[in-house]
């Protein structure tokens, strides 16, 4: 398990002081990738990666993931020199199409239709490109380019990450039919595969360029047993799943101690490429067990 990384997302803002020690906490635990969501409601993202800039020496800054419908590409490309300089060149874009019409509602922002979304994902990936390479772009980014990661689980979003991003991001939900706006479910580990069997073609189609494969861990669970979790789990998502779904779900980490834990994941990146496992920071804790376990796994072997 040497060749994966490991991410975190955080949410909560807090005075810069407690800031600085979550952040470096997160980089002492040996986390790669730190990352900030872009909703209403949580802070925001270039502030949190800002200040995380400078209290940290080693991690990845990462925006997980910006709703593509509220930048333009020189704004955003501003945000991302400004914070690429503040961290020495560690900054990465996570974008995607987003799904929150609530959000779009309360700040006065139009919603468009699925299409059209992911027709202005494409078009911030490209634009904020050709901004910051820009040579007289001010700031001028220190990574050049500044690494994309394009969080999807559509056929339509995993194409445009398939050809555009450096990191895919399997986002593991789907909006459920018939349920308003917001409601998902989990994708089938067969749909995954079918879903990772595509995003290889289509970029063996556009040059077979190397990139990294990341699953988003909605909850993970080492330190129980895995049955009991799993069924705690299935009775608050109202029928929608089964305990045993649960347990295989690739977008779920449920086993009975770190090193389980760490042969599920070596499993999943046989099986489905994943090299980049993250989670949400109410799992940072349990993750932080499975990172030290694969990291004492590598030295041990």
């Amino acid at each position: 398990m040497d060749d994966v990384r490991f991410g975190v997302n955080l949410r909560s803002a807090l005075p810069a002081d407690a800031l600085a020690a979550q952040v470096r906490g997160v980089e002492d635990a040996g986390f790669d990738i730190l990352a900030m969501p872009d909703h209403l409601g949580a802070p925001s993202p270039f502030a949190m990666l800002a200040a995380a800039a400078m209290a940290t020496r080693t991690v990845r800054l990462r925006t997980s993931v910006l709703d593509a419908t509220w930048w333009n590409p020189a704004m955003l490309a501003r945000e991302l020199a400004t914070v690429d300089v503040l961290s020495g060149g560690r900054v990465e874009l996570g974008v995607g199409a987003g799904h929150m019409k609530a959000e779009h509602d309360l700040a006065g922002l139009p919603w468009f239709a699925f299409p059209e979304r992911i027709a202005l994902l494409e078009q911030l990936i490209d634009g904020t490109a050709a901004h910051l390479d820009r040579p007289d772009h001010d700031p001028p980014p220190v990574q050049r380019p500044i690494p994309v990661m394009v969080g999807a689980m559509s056929a339509a979003g995993l194409d445009i990450a398939a050809r555009k991003a450096d990191v895919v991001a399997f986002a593991g939900l789907r909006q459920l039919r018939g349920r308003r706006l917001g409601e998902f479910g989990f994708v089938t580990p067969a749909e995954t595969d079918e879903r990772v069997a595509e995003v290889r073609r289509i970029r063996r189609a556009h040059g077979d360029r190397p990139y990294a494969s990341e699953v988003l861990l909605q909850l993970v669970s080492v330190d129980r047993d895995p049955d009991e979790a799993a069924a705690g789990f299935a009775a608050q998502l109202d029928g929608a799943m089964s305990p045993a779904q649960v347990r295989e779900s690739p977008f779920l980490l449920l086993a009975g101690s770190p090193e389980a834990a760490v042969q599920v994941l070596a499993e999943r990146r046989d099986r489905y490429g994943f090299d980049v496992f993250s989670a949400h920071h109410r799992s940072q804790d349990q993750l932080t067990l499975v990172i030290a376990a694969a990291r004492s796994a590598h030295r041990d072997g």
